[in-house]
């Protein structure tokens, strides 16, 4: 009993540790103002322009909305376990909110700096390249303990499940779906790309890409979170 517990804390433990890394992520990237990855891009845009409101706070909005679509989409066949997504959907908008003011605190704004405008682009680039490593870094923290996914992975699985499509499939139309959404928002409130750039589409191409490298760390993390042998670890 004791084992397990240990166990279970764990994975809690490094769950939390990898929504946070995510939050961290996603600070770097609306600090370098290339646009958010599709997921966020929703609740950033959001965010800029109902400011009564915080970025983590329309994040807790907008995925509530997507466990109310996994709902409707299941009806009866609605697993009551998705309703503990709430939880980790609240973890994550708080700790957006929070990896947000240490980022106002402690990140140069390239927005604010007097250096030549490839310079200015090119701290924008790294700090969207730091955003991909930490967000990817934060995805295999976040599903290795094999816990509750955030509600954008499981409407997906949802929309997949219901349609028989592959989930690369639906992830990428569901992607393109909220990023036109962010964007058609940004254009009528801001008159321009605001939250959509080209940053989003290198988030979204670049961080698989990263992720895959992170492989080599899989087997290590397991056997810390699961004390069993790499071989014999849960995929």
């Amino acid at each position: 009993m004791k084992e397990k517990s240990i166990q279970m804390a764990k994975r809690i433990l490094t769950y939390c540790t990898g929504l946070f890394v995510m939050a961290m992520g996603v600070s770097f990237s609306g600090t370098a103002d290339l646009g958010m990855s599709p997921v966020n891009s929703i609740p950033y845009v959001l965010s800029e322009i109902f400011t009564q409101l915080s970025m983590g706070t329309w994040i807790i909005v907008i995925f509530s909305l997507y466990i109310a679509m996994q709902f409707i989409l299941l009806g009866k066949n609605f697993q009551p376990w998705r309703i503990l997504q709430l939880i980790c959907t609240t973890l994550f908008g708080y700790f957006t909110d929070f990896t947000n003011f240490l980022a106002a605190q402690f990140l140069p704004d390239p927005a604010l700096m007097t250096f030549s405008p490839v310079l200015v682009y090119s701290v924008r680039l790294v700090y969207l390249f730091i955003s991909m490593v930490l967000i990817a870094l934060g995805i295999l923290l976040y599903l290795a303990p094999d816990l509750i996914s955030l509600p954008g992975e499981g409407i997906m699985q949802v929309i997949a499940v219901k349609l028989h499509k592959p989930l690369p499939v639906v992830k990428m139309c569901f992607d393109c779906t909220v990023s036109v959404i962010a964007l058609v928002i940004s254009l009528v409130y801001f008159q321009q790309f605001h939250g959509i750039r080209e940053g989003t589409v290198i988030a979204a191409l670049g961080v698989g890409k990263i992720l895959s490298l992170y492989a080599p760390l899989k087997p290590a993390l397991l056997r810390f979170l699961h004390g069993t042998p790499a071989q014999s670890c849960p995929k």
